[in-house]
């Protein structure tokens, strides 16, 4: 990829992000109590984006940042990863003897939760930065490269939580952008599939109330479920892209 390209990338990443976290700071949105909007500012930002940096129509842009009909097994295996991993949360209720609970009110915040968490960050990192670099990359180096942001915006983490958790959960960043980049894939280059999956990573402990004595090994073992579980998608054969995919014009 040229170095024009790579500033391009970069600096599209980088003011939709911006946005992001602008907005939903502002709006107070650390559980997606204002997710639905933080949500369609970002894919709006994000479409903003393909258009101006990368010269194309509406309807291409939107198709290029994932925002195409639903792939059915994706969207199946994605759903199969998600039930999965919340019956773990079961079994950690009853293997360390903890109460579970939900959050006061919270069936107002999952859909919140799922544009923000899902939505909005799967248009921003699989449907933009990922699609751009598949496009020029084997699906392994395109991954890796997509990973580095992706891990590195995580690190914020370390302002609002413990040194222990915070540092988890960015290796957790970097295990599930794997796992996510090949559900992008699996649903046919659309943000469907890693989006439920990246919803209930996040959303789960935002919605789920766990206490007793084993409460705080919680995030955790839901970050090594979180963290295991998603490499699964790996065993399933994905219908083949090109290596690399052939470049858009404008890209």
């Amino acid at each position: 990829m040229k170095k024009v390209q790579w500033l391009r990338l970069l600096s599209g990443l980088i003011a939709v992000f911006a946005l992001f976290q602008w907005i939903a700071i502002t709006l107070g949105s650390d559980r997606g109590q204002a997710g639905v909007i933080v949500g369609v500012v970002v894919v709006a930002g994000t479409l903003f984006v393909e258009m101006y940096l990368f010269r194309k129509s509406f309807k291409e842009s939107a198709r290029a940042i994932g925002l195409a009909r639903m792939s059915k097994i994706g969207v199946l295996t994605a759903t199969a990863i998600s039930v999965f991993m919340l019956l773990m949360i079961i079994v950690f209720g009853s293997v360390t003897d903890s109460a579970l609970g939900l959050y006061p009110n919270w069936y107002w915040l999952v859909p919140g939760l799922f544009f923000q968490a899902g939505i909005a960050e799967e248009t921003l990192f699989r449907g933009y930065l990922f699609n751009h670099l598949r496009r020029k990359y084997a699906f392994w180096k395109a991954a890796t490269l997509a990973a580095l942001p992706f891990t590195v915006v995580h690190l914020i983490l370390f302002q609002s939580l413990a040194w222990s958790i915070a540092f988890a959960s960015i290796l957790l960043a970097i295990v599930m952008s794997f796992p996510l980049s090949r559900l992008y894939e699996l649903g046919a280059q659309t943000i469907w599939a890693p989006a439920i999956v990246h919803f209930v990573t996040q959303g789960a402990v935002k919605v789920v109330v766990v206490s007793g004595k084993s409460a705080s090994l919680f995030p955790f073992f839901w970050m090594t479920i979180c963290a295991l579980v998603p490499l699964s998608v790996f065993a399933i054969e994905v219908r083949k892209v090109s290596e690399p995919q052939a470049v858009a014009a404008g890209s």
